[in-house]
């Protein structure tokens, strides 16, 4: 009985990939990603399809379009607190994304695949 389980949930898993959905996009959670973007103020500094200090959402999406470490770095960044330019010219370290509970990393992903979701 596990065995047909298990090849039920393969056979699942590979339906989805062929047909071009991946378990990553079928978990994208966009009002937990709005969320947890205006608790950390993005909204600040990023517009959604406007730059303002920093870069739109939209340019980040672009920017990243086809890489597959996409998500990676979009997260690195947002917990890395590495300096950024901003449009004045002036520098300053990234602010930090905080979950609740601490370091939700899922949480995190969830907002770097919202933010690559972003279409013109």
């Amino acid at each position: 009985m596990k065995h047909i389980r298990r090849m039920i949930v393969t056979a699942s898993f590979a339906a989805f990939t062929l047909t071009g959905f991946s378990p990553a996009a079928l978990a994208l959670d966009v009002d937990a990603a709005k969320d947890l973007a205006e608790q950390n103020n993005c909204k600040q500094c990023h517009g959604l399809k406007k730059d303002k200090d920093g870069p739109s959402f939209l340019k980040t999406a672009e920017k990243y379009k086809d890489k597959p470490n996409a998500v990676d770095e979009i997260v690195k960044h947002l917990t890395s607190g590495k300096k950024v330019k901003l449009a004045d010219g002036s520098e300053e370290n990234h602010k930090i994304v905080k979950t609740m509970p601490p370091n939700d990393m899922a949480q995190i992903k969830n907002l770097a695949q919202y933010i690559l979701s972003i279409k013109p």
